[in-house]
């Protein structure tokens, strides 16, 4: 994927607009390995979905802990303007109950 958005931001990418990204969706993930692959760099996403929906007292849980997250990273970047920490993609995983306990 890396090699096809260097290429179409060489070739295809027209004057005024921003370089393309790629999004990668997957069933489950590790948010230690996505990072450690650095993705965010060559303009990757990795988001993951759901192949069912839970119970509804579930998701409605987990759709909690999910807006908690993204409005913690949004504080966080605002907090961190120009910083090279700043992510210009962020990774919307949730992490499984074995990545929970690191």
């Amino acid at each position: 994927m890396e090699f096809y958005l260097r290429w179409l931001n060489k070739y295809e990418r027209a004057e005024g607009e921003n370089a393309p990204i790629g999004i990668i969706l997957c069933t489950e993930a590790s948010r230690d390995q996505i990072e450690l692959m650095e993705m965010d760099k060559a303009g990757i996403a990795v988001a993951e979905y759901w192949t069912h929906l839970p119970p509804k007292a579930e998701f409605e849980a987990k759709i909690k802990a999910i807006m908690v997250e993204a409005k913690e990273r949004m504080e966080r970047r605002k907090s961190l303007p120009g910083s090279a920490i700043q992510r210009k993609i962020d990774y919307f995983i949730e992490p499984k109950d074995d990545e929970d306990e690191r």
